[in-house]
């Protein structure tokens, strides 16, 4: 069985609109630009505000073979940093990583240049199970996941006056535990990979002038426990994979200031209280096994 995935995008986003929400369960919000969100809700919240987001996934597949190495060899002893040769352990051979029916190539441009802005504002009084709260503001999100032998071409950029989220909680008589968040980010990419092989370029630039989280919180009155994080970062790459041959070669540019604030008021808690704050301006974690 062989399997063949692409994908390409190219993104843009520079509008802006406006969206409300009151309600009693669930409450999620998404937008392109900027998302202005008040709810009055007794049991979980999730506010998140993006620019733009690309999700690949390419099925399963169990070709053998692959244009890194055609000897008889399981490991190659040189391997192309740019996908288009390489020899295998006790053999020689070539191959392209174009067209391959048993790779995926994921081309990647996003282009933020507007303010992404979310606000989120939480009210809850006597609630009998836990109270969970997530808000987050993203310019550019790229996520790829795939089993085939993979490359990527990664680009990000995001500009504008600023990319934010503001949390406002007031949370009281609250039996079980309450669980908050609120994460800004200008550029994010995530490959996962389970193939023979996977080459990734990736190139990041942060130039907003102001990506920020705001968090402010009143929590009293709580049987459980009380965590509370936020979290700025200008540009991130994850990746995770288990190939045997993996090439990575990324960039990241921040031209921008990074600032996160968290303030906290906790009274009367039954469990333990947890707080946590970060700006970041560049981060990156490959995990390769």
């Amino acid at each position: 069985m062989t399997a063949y995935a692409a994908a390409s995008n190219s993104q843009t986003a520079s509008s802006s609109r406006e969206v409300t929400g009151e309600l009693n369960g669930t409450l999620f919000g998404a937008n392109a630009g900027n998302t202005q969100m008040s709810p009055l809700l007794q049991a979980s919240s999730t506010g998140s505000s993006a620019g733009n987001t690309l999700m690949t996934a390419s099925p399963i597949q169990t070709a053998s073979g692959g244009p890194i190495s055609s000897g008889s060899g399981d490991t190659p002893t040189s391997s192309p940093t740019d996908g288009t040769s390489g020899t295998g352990g006790s053999g020689s051979g070539s191959g392209s990583t174009g067209g391959d029916q048993s790779e995926s190539d994921i081309y990647n441009n996003q282009v933020n240049t507007n303010t992404v802005w979310n606000n989120t504002n939480v009210e809850t009084d006597n609630v009998n199970g836990d109270v969970n709260v997530g808000a987050a503001a993203t310019a550019n999100a790229f996520q790829a996941v795939t089993f085939n032998n993979t490359v990527v071409n990664n680009n990000q950029y995001a500009s504008g006056e600023a990319v934010g989220s503001d949390l406002n909680a007031q949370v009281t008589n609250v039996n079980g535990s309450v669980n908050m968040s609120n994460i800004v980010a200008c550029n994010t990419a995530d490959v996962s990979t389970d193939p023979a092989y996977t080459v990734v370029h990736s190139t990041q630039e942060c130039a907003v002038g102001d990506p920020s989280q705001a968090t402010n919180v009143f929590v009293a009155q709580v049987q459980g426990d009380v965590n509370i994080a936020g979290s700025v970062a200008a540009n991130v790459y994850t990746e995770d994979t288990n190939a045997k041959y993996n090439y990575v070669n990324t960039n990241q540019i921040n031209s921008s200031a990074v600032n996160s604030t968290t303030n906290v008021q906790a009274y009367n808690v039954g469990g333990a209280v947890n707080v946590s704050s970060s700006a970041v301006g560049n981060t990156a974690q490959v995990v390769h096994y």
